[in-house]
């Protein structure tokens, strides 16, 4: 789709976007609801869409991004005045129910001339309802994402006490799906919290068709190391982390755009402490041991495929977990709470 006339696309945003394509094997197309640097051609480029309408850590909530970490990139990307705090939005503003989201659904698939999967992304809350209007909309791939899911944008009320924990968000999504008779029709993906390949497996048992993985991903890449790596030296970086008023494993200053091993900042000397050779070498293995990890513990189930793991291989070691999971209590068949009520 060309320009309008006297408006030529940006290089930059155009480069970003190819250089993302072309080093992506499959590429997922967010739709934010702040909406920045949406671009339509990106959208039809891409191999699917995300309609997000919450995080987990921060669900109904909005977050900010400082000004700090506008730099010229990020404004051109964005589209954004350079330098200025911007508010992210905790709702898209032309959506006011469901009937709002089966429209945007519509849009997106008249976009990208039906060709394209949409997933549709909530906050873990009122799952078992926001799972049967996603359906309802024509969601092809429903996200849930679990309290336990990583953000630096929000408050440490949220984080702490809003949203519920992303084991009761399965057994609530997978109910919903089952209620509708959508298992297989509709996919399921989990993710808050997922960091080892017991979580995968534990995940897939209860329903899941796959899940998402965040925070594991950054601190394989280095995210709260102790030094970075600079022409195949250790580099410490404790003192940078004692500037922020924070020490190595348990940094949360993302927000100051000052990241001491370059993986969360705009800072153009401090981007170059993450290495992108190094980091990929570190995502890989986490990848391979995680897969390892899962495909161990369905070969103890007896299964010859990760996606044959089930509810019938799990039970729960405290009463909460039982009530939660759906799942009986280590040692008997009573499944706490099964009385009718959810």
């Amino acid at each position: 789709m060309p320009p309008p006339p006297g408006l030529a696309p940006c290089p930059i945003t155009t480069s970003i976007a190819s250089a993302r394509r072309t080093s992506s094997k499959t590429l997922i197309y967010q739709c934010l609801p702040s909406r920045y640097g949406f671009n339509p051609d990106d959208v039809r480029r891409a191999d699917a869409i995300e309609v997000v309408i919450g995080q987990g850590a921060k669900p109904g909530g909005g977050g900010m991004l400082l000004g700090q970490k506008v730099n010229p990139r990020v404004a051109r990307m964005r589209t954004l005045p350079e330098g200025v705090d911007q508010r992210s939005a905790c709702r898209h503003p032309d959506w006011t129910g469901p009937d709002d989201l089966t429209i945007k659904i519509q849009e997106l698939r008249e976009m990208t001339d039906w060709e394209k999967p949409i997933y549709v992304k909530v906050g873990a809350t009122r799952v078992f309802n926001d799972v049967k209007l996603a359906v309802h909309a024509g969601a092809d791939v429903v996200v849930v994402d679990g309290m336990q899911g990583g953000t630096a944008a929000t408050q440490t009320c949220f984080i702490e006490h809003i949203g519920i924990p992303t084991l009761a968000a399965v057994r609530q999504a997978v109910d919903a799906l089952e209620d509708l008779d959508m298992v297989g029709k509709v996919q399921l993906i989990v993710s808050g919290g997922i960091r080892t390949g017991a979580d995968v497996a534990k995940a897939l048992a209860m329903g899941a068709d796959a899940v998402a993985i965040g925070q594991g991903i950054l601190i394989a890449l280095g995210c709260n190391s102790e030094s970075y790596i600079q022409d195949g030296v250790h580099v410490p970086a404790i003192e940078d982390y004692h500037k922020l008023g924070a020490v190595p494993g348990s940094c949360h200053h993302c927000h100051t755009g000052r990241c001491p091993v370059g993986v969360t900042t705009q800072d153009a000397i401090l981007e170059q402490r993450l290495q992108p050779d190094v980091g990929a070498k570190r995502v890989r293995n986490y990848l391979k041991t995680l897969n390892m990890e899962l495909t161990t513990i369905a070969r103890a189930c007896g299964k010859q495929n990760v996606h044959h793991l089930e509810r019938e291989d799990l039970v729960a070691l405290t009463i909460e977990a039982a009530a939660m999971a759906g799942v009986p209590l280590a040692g008997t068949q009573w499944i706490p709470g099964r009385d009718g009520m959810r």
